[in-house]
């Protein structure tokens, strides 16, 4: 295997031909192992780069027969191994030797030379796991279905899994990466007919999920039943209704919400009016506004105001207008009257800066509310977080509904909450747009600071900021007091645009102002897709910061890649979004060492990167609550959909001493004149106001 995705959508294998020819073979091909056969169905494509390979639109694994593909199948057994894999293929024979393993694996995996007491049992699991999951493939490949999803469906079902996907093959579109077509073709393969009303409905429920990851907390009946149409190739609008009376979704009007999602967004306003109604619970003497040192403004001390006088306050601005000064401020006075302030952030590496801007410490939300794998958070309206007078929440533009309503549903009954974050950054990745919806209510109260300090303003990157904010086009010529920490290059197509970034991000940059380049350089794109999108700038940079590293097998890394967190792992508190330099890989306990950029060091097993990807380059959406050194951002006419004065903003606003944006003029000026990619379906602010 050549390349494979962390979510097994996509790989890269080298093979041998029938008629003896070497092929380079792509497409859904993560599940193939070393030795096997496989029969693929697809056609032939010329990679302007890579030369000609061959696109495998279907893929059919062959039971393993040869002696090299039983090798390569019993050797990834764990503990088992090359050595052992051959013993067993001596003493067994290819034709039995996985029928003898199948009869009792724990007595002939005991003989193998190196597998004892302490071994077998991980051995027999290993084994055990491997045969459920090649059944769950060949299961899949019988009914047609891509069997790249065969190791997610078995993690998530076990060994009921071909029962579970015979009995309710629409149970698939409940996990994670497995859309609606893996599931409709597999229950289409099983004879269920396209008007079935099972189909109908889970295609309804899978449509209001989706809507979900575009941000939206329920869907117009309207776009609902559009969005099943196109899904479905058939009309579900009378499934609504029905859906409706069995509970499974609700309707207010001519809206339609799924009902988890109706009930938190809710308890988040019943949260904030309680706050809101809230008579201040703190104790302090008067306070008095500083006159020495950090000096607050009059907005500025307007905000430590508004924290002592109620229990829910908001502060937003942009950079360079003292929102960390402020905070800081708030903590010392709050700390200088013996009270108790905490901070909290969503990333680690967000938790770390604030830590750093207050001098107070700070956490993530998820370790705040004592978070615990598998049973959720433990801290709740039962259990609040005790001993605090002020809440601080940093980023807080970030937060989803979900996660703002397990926040706020944890606060105690004498604490006071500032939410600090910046509205004209992105929306967050979850659904909802809380700290929006909140100052539009009008039931909170919101100071906006917007003056820029002096000492902010001599920065390029502050004032490009703030210019492109009001969608005019960002300032490049520093005067004799400025710091010259902004640039614009253009360059116009997407190949001159790639040939640019990597140089900057691999050589110029770091050597100009003495950067490692794989953990303080940060390259942030659009979009994944094209020659100047997210992955093929991650293969570029690879092949030039660490070409040499070595593989870590089963995985698509190499030691000392710099990957990227793309779900919540909230056992090791990697949030979606965090990133890390693999420092080490263990190959007597499969796992490797993770430098997190927020200066931890995790041990993670091998199993654990597979929600992980290449992050030299990443997402805008993803970079959101990080910061690094130097960022390098990519503007290409090619990612219009995703181009808006918000993503440029928020995605200049990540560069800690310099950006550089590289790209098309028309494609900066495209982005400009637009403020949202679309608008969001909440009702949180209705919610408040009424």
């Amino acid at each position: 295997m050549r390349w494979r995705a962390p979510d097994g959508a996509f790989a890269v294998l080298a093979g041998i031909s029938d008629e003896g020819e070497e092929v380079v073979l792509v497409g859904a091909l993560d599940h193939v192992h070393e030795g096997e056969s496989v029969a693929v169905e697809g056609g032939w494509q010329r990679h302007p780069r890579h030369g000609w390979r061959f696109v495998a639109e279907r893929t059919r694994v062959q039971e393993p027969a040869s002696e090299q593909a039983l090798l390569a199948y019993l050797g990834s057994v764990k503990h088992v191994g090359p050595r052992g894999a051959a013993w067993l293929l001596d003493r067994h024979g290819p034709e039995e030797v996985l029928a003898a393993v199948d009869r009792d694996p724990e007595r002939v995996l005991r003989e193998v030379p190196g597998i004892g007491p302490a071994r077998i049992v991980a051995a027999v699991r290993s084994w055990e796991d491997q045969g459920a999951l090649r059944a769950v493939r060949l299961f899949l490949e019988e009914h047609g279905v891509p069997a790249a999803v065969a190791a997610r469906i078995y993690r998530a079902y076990g060994a009921g899994a071909i029962e579970t996907l015979r009995t309710d093959p629409y149970a698939l579109t409940e996990l994670d990466g497995i859309g609606f077509a893996t599931a409709d073709a597999l229950a289409q393969a099983l004879g269920t007919p396209p008007d079935a009303p099972g189909r109908l409905e889970a295609g309804l429920r899978h449509a209001l999920r989706e809507a979900e990851s575009d941000g939206h907390c329920h869907l117009p009946r309207a776009e609902l039943e559009e969005r099943a149409r196109r899904l479905l190739g058939a009309d579900a609008d009378d499934r609504i209704d029905d859906l409706a009376a069995r509970g499974r979704l609700v309707i207010e009007g001519e809206r339609v919400f799924d009902p988890g999602m109706y009930a938190v967004e809710r308890r988040l306003a019943g949260h904030v009016r309680a706050l809101a109604d809230d008579e201040p619970r703190l104790r302090l003497r008067a306070p008095r506004r500083p006159t020495s040192g950090f000096v607050p403004t009059d907005d500025q001390w307007a905000v430590v105001q508004a924290v002592l006088d109620h229990r829910l306050a908001i502060l937003t601005g942009g950079p360079g207008t003292g929102k960390s000064q402020t905070m800081r401020t708030l903590v010392d006075l709050v700390q200088a009257e013996k009270g108790t302030v905490r901070l909290c952030a969503p990333t680690g590496k967000a938790a770390r800066r604030l830590a750093e801007m207050t001098g107070a410490m700070a956490t993530t939300i998820h370790r705040l509310l004592e978070y615990v794998p598998s049973e959720g958070f433990t801290r709740d309206a039962d259990d609040p977080i005790p001993g605090t007078d002020v809440l601080i929440v940093d980023e807080a533009s970030m937060l989803s509904v979900r996660l703002a309503e397990a926040l706020l549903a944890a606060v105690g009954p004498r604490t006071h909450v500032l939410l600090v974050g910046d509205v004209d950054q992105l929306a967050p990745v979850g659904p909802g747009r809380v700290l929006d919806d909140l100052i539009e209510s009008g039931r909170i109260p919101v100071v906006r600071l917007t003056e820029i300090f002096r000492q902010a303003a001599r920065s390029l990157i502050v004032r490009a900021a703030h210019a492109v904010n009001h969608g005019k086009p960002p300032p490049t010529r520093a005067g004799p007091d400025d710091l010259r920490d902004f640039f614009l290059i253009a360059r116009n197509g997407a190949h001159a645009i790639r040939d640019e970034v990597v140089s900057l991000a691999t050589t110029r940059l770091p050597s100009h102002y003495e950067l490692d380049p794989r953990a303080e350089v940060l390259v942030v794109a659009p979009m994944h897709r094209g020659p100047a999108g997210i992955d093929a700038l991650n293969d570029e940079l690879r092949a030039r910061l660490n070409d040499d590293g070595r593989q870590v097998p089963g995985t698509p890394f190499r030691v000392n890649d710099r990957v990227l967190q793309t779900k919540n792992n909230h056992e090791r508190e990697l949030m979606n979004g965090e990133m890390g330099v693999i420092e080490h890989h263990d190959d007597e306990h499969d796992r490797v060492l993770l430098a997190c950029d927020d200066g931890r060091r995790l041990t993670l097993p091998i199993a654990e990167l597979d929600t992980m990807r290449l992050g030299h380059t990443v997402s805008v959406h993803k970079a959101q609550g990080s910061q690094a050194p130097a960022v390098v951002v990519v503007l290409h006419r090619g990612h219009h959909l995703m181009l808006t004065r918000n993503l440029v903003y928020t995605a200049i606003t990540r560069a800690e001493r310099v950006c550089v944006v590289v790209g098309e003029p028309a494609a900066l000026h495209a982005a400009l004149g637009r403020r949202d990619a679309h608008a969001r379906h909440t009702r949180l602010s209705e919610l408040l106001a009424a």
